[in-house]
């Protein structure tokens, strides 16, 4: 079955509604084509009359066909029906649900600026436990974050052409076909881009997996092909909240030098004598299953001779001491630690830390040696299991990390604390970067010793084009106190924001506003 009209003759006028009314637009300027192909739960008889209406306004530049309402979706007749159609994209949609008023209005103003796209997705809004339609804002293009997640969801457009030319959907994988068409899409090298406004207005819950044993034995296949045609992977496990476990995996077996700033002294904390660097170490090397690394210890001339001991007891030749005799200043410290290190790794590590994960390092170094690699970072709790780390947010001239304060286990914004993603940046509290990557950014800026030397790090990195990382498979405690006196001096701030307060705004991959202020 089909709706709407053919385009009109050159030269005619036809309404169109934007987000303002209604308004009347020249033929000659509709250059942007649709076919939207409804099926699966898309194509039950009330969603689609409900459908048609939503797409009235778009006229002569729209066409809607039906397809089977059958679930897994028949590959074979929508494919047929997307090589039938002679517009510019296409859209299968199969979740009930109508267009957003705005879509033409929207998407012609992005693709003028983006005319290369060959796929386009937007946001949603999807209909929550109560009756009001919650917001599924997404990130742009994230590779690595989309075979862990399909979060593309709806609406998905593809250039008709470059639909045939990738294979369109494949009827070898039931229940899957959507999201490894998207997979193939993204491996293909051709420019995916998002429209970071409501496109589409779905009438149920945001699905993004499949429930069926079928679907979800397909995702794990297409997820497979997918790894193992980008560099390889394994799939750990499927499931149908939509959230897989794919890891990426090391090759070869690099050295990792882990470098470690630390005064090197006893404290009293919680009515006990300790240590943090010691036991850290220790952590290290009793729970971490990649063994081939070095500790490089940037230590205060002050240290406890018996923490010297005690370390050298722990990890003997496997460890090399940076002796440090001037004031503190971390970024310095840790450039010194740098320059002793031996490894085509680095991993700048706090004291105060302890490995949760015994797989820590691999997940973090799988990431690292992906091409165009900077920077990787890791799950960082407090000792109440609440999050202090998820990567870093730049939201409205803020600094501050994702997650802050949430509980352990809690997925996070369209399950973001639960996936491999891409980020803006990582704390330096647990980074791993190619050594290479380090050295040519200029490492820290000494001139900032204590706040925010992680954030002009990882904003140079960005900035040289590196990508950066982060991973919920590499967890560690951070013993930093929630409520220490964290001094920020005021240079800091303006050193930072006079070099980057430009930047200081990025929802690229987090476009959701921090829950509280900054510290």
């Amino acid at each position: 079955m089909e709706g709407g009209a053919n385009r009109s003759s050159p030269g005619a006028l036809r309404q169109t509604r934007t987000s303002h009314g209604w308004k009347e637009v020249s033929e000659e300027a509709a250059v942007t084509t649709f076919t939207f192909v409804l099926a699966g739960e898309a194509a039950a008889p009330d969603n689609v009359a409900n459908f048609r209406r939503s797409a009235d306004g778009f006229g002569s530049i729209s066409r809607i066909v039906v397809a089977s309402a059958a679930t897994p979706l028949e590959s074979d007749e929508i494919n047929a029906l997307v090589a039938s159609a002679s517009s510019d994209f296409v859209c299968i949609i199969d979740k009930p649900g109508k267009l957003n008023a705005a879509l033409f209005e929207h998407f012609e103003r992005f693709i003028a600026a983006h005319s290369e796209s060959a796929v386009v997705y937007g946001d949603e809004t999807q209909r929550g436990e109560s009756s009001d339609h919650e917001l599924v804002a997404k990130p742009i293009f994230s590779p690595e974050r989309l075979r862990c997640q399909y979060y593309w969801g709806n609406p998905v457009f593809y250039r008709s052409g470059f639909f045939s030319e990738i294979g369109g959907l494949d009827s070898a994988l039931p229940g899957a076909e959507l999201y490894d068409l998207a997979l193939r899409a993204a491996r293909s090298g051709a420019e995916v881009g998002h429209i970071h406004e409501i496109l589409f207005e779905g009438s149920g819950p945001a699905l993004l997996g499949p429930e069926s044993s079928v679907g979800l034995e397909s995702t794990r296949s297409a997820l497979q092909s997918h790894l193992d045609a980008t560099g390889g992977g394994e799939v750990r496990s499927v499931n149908s909240s939509g959230i897989h476990d794919t890891r990426r995996v090391v090759k070869g077996e690099p050295l990792v030098s882990i470098v470690i700033p630390t005064r090197g002294i006893y404290q009293v904390v919680d009515n006990a004598t300790k240590c943090f660097v010691v036991d850290a170490v220790a952590s290290i090397l009793e729970k971490s299953t990649y063994t081939n690394i070095e500790i490089v210890l940037v230590i205060d001339a002050v240290a406890d001779p018996k923490a010297i001991t005690e370390l050298d007891a722990l990890a003997g030749e496997r460890i090399t001491y940076v002796q440090w005799d001037r004031p503190f200043n971390f970024s310095e410290k840790v450039n010194h630690g740098v320059l002793a290190a031996s490894g085509d790794f680095v991993l700048i590590l706090n004291d105060d830390v302890e490995v949760i994960t015994p797989d820590w390092i691999q997940s973090m170094l799988a990431l690292a040696q992906l091409p165009g690699a900077g920077m990787v970072g890791g799950m960082l709790y407090y000792e109440d299991d609440t999050i202090q780390h998820a990567g870093h947010a730049y939201w409205e001239g803020d600094a501050s990390h994702i997650g802050l304060d949430t509980p352990r286990g809690d997925a996070g914004p369209l399950g973001g604390y639960l996936v491999e993603r891409e980020v803006v940046g990582v704390t330096a509290a647990c980074a791993l970067m190619p050594k290479s990557v380090f050295v040519e950014v200029g490492g820290f800026s000494h001139l900032l010793p204590g706040n925010f030397n992680d954030v002009d790090l990882c904003m140079k990195t960005t900035w040289r084009g590196f990508t950066i990382y982060w991973t919920p498979h590499a967890e560690l405690y951070h013993f930093e106190s929630k409520t220490r006196d964290a001094t920020v001096r005021g240079f800091e701030v303006d050193i930072t924001w006079s070099r980057w307060g430009f930047r200081m705004h990025d929802a690229r991959y987090w476009p959701y506003p921090l829950s509280r202020p900054p510290r």
